[in-house]
């Protein structure tokens, strides 16, 4: 934290520490060394997945260049004809991401739309601040904000 005091000043960088950093295969993941609080540690610069073992498949950041191309269909959708998202079930990422592009959202009551889950966020701000999705994206967050036009039960 830049001031751990007050998490609400973000953070200088995000790191992995050596067991973790010398997990992944060279070159997977871009970083310099440094120490936290006395530990060696790897802040993290890039993170790196195209033509790697690990990622055979698509599995890997590459699959961020789809989900680009996807994003930028669907804005440009807007303009042109009516957009509907029908949210049946948890909504992560992209998927909710494209849902708020479109003109109009139905969501179900159970089905939060969340960029990244209450338990990566806690992990993240070193305590536990959530303790559901919907409090990321649930009904009571969406339909007040405008994001969700309608609410449905099935």
């Amino acid at each position: 934290w830049s001031d751990p005091s007050d998490p609400s000043k973000g953070f200088d960088f995000l790191y992995l520490d050596a067991a973790d950093y010398n997990r992944f295969p060279e070159g997977t993941v871009v970083a310099r060394e440094t120490t936290v609080e006395g530990k060696k540690v790897y802040a993290m610069d890039a993170i790196i997945g195209e033509g790697l073992k690990s990622t055979a498949g698509g599995i890997g950041v590459e699959n961020l260049k789809g989900s680009g191309l996807i994003a930028g269909e669907t804005a440009r959708a807007y303009n042109e004809v009516f957009t509907l998202s029908y949210v049946t079930g948890r909504s992560v990422g992209i998927g909710a991401y494209l849902n708020r592009l479109g003109q109009r959202v139905i969501q179900m009551v159970n089905g939060p739309m969340i960029l990244t889950g209450f338990g990566a966020l806690n992990k993240l701000l070193g305590k536990n601040v959530y303790t559901s999705q919907d409090q990321l994206g649930g009904p009571q967050v969406m339909v007040p904000n405008g994001v969700t036009h309608k609410l449905v039960q099935s």
